[in-house]
């Protein structure tokens, strides 16, 4: 079993958080060693290709997506619109969240990219690549832990 996987990891065929659940499903029917296991691992996030980790109908998704922030907009413009129209003020933008949580990407439109922060599993981590698609516990290389200093005390 570990030179059939093997073998499909060296061909670069494979979604990368699909290949990793499957190793670890061969490891707990005791099909891989634990040497064997790390070994595999290490190789998949290596060789692993964004654009695998895509969903098959892409092109649709990313068309779908375009078209709901379109409207999302016009609606966001209207609604502004008619509240100055009654005369009030629109409201002000809401701030974006410092540390988003973490969402599994679906494809090119909303992959991330260097810089972006993320909070996972309750620690904050940013993006050290472009096009990234997987979270920090299936490809540590893409993200930098960041560790939070505490504020600096004001002395009087």
């Amino acid at each position: 079993m570990y030179e059939i996987v093997k073998s499909v990891i060296e061909s670069g065929r494979y979604e990368l958080s699909d290949m990793l659940k499957k190793i670890n499903t061969l490891w707990v029917q005791n099909e891989l060693t634990e040497e064997q296991k790390k070994e595999l691992e290490a190789l998949a996030r290596e060789k692993a290709i964004p654009e695998n980790s895509y969903a098959g109908l892409q092109e649709q998704i990313d068309k779908l997506y375009d078209s709901i922030s379109n409207v999302t907009a016009a609606i966001s413009d209207l609604t502004d619109r008619v509240t100055i129209l009654e005369g009030g003020e629109p409201p002000a933008p809401p701030e974006p969240e410092e540390w988003p949580e973490y969402v599994q990407p679906t494809g090119a439109h909303d992959a991330y990219n260097t810089g972006d922060k993320i909070t996972y599993k309750g620690q904050h981590y940013i993006c050290k690549m472009d096009g990234c698609v997987w979270n920090p516990s299936d490809y540590p290389a893409g993200w930098e832990l960041v560790t939070e200093e505490p504020p600096e005390e004001v002395h009087s």
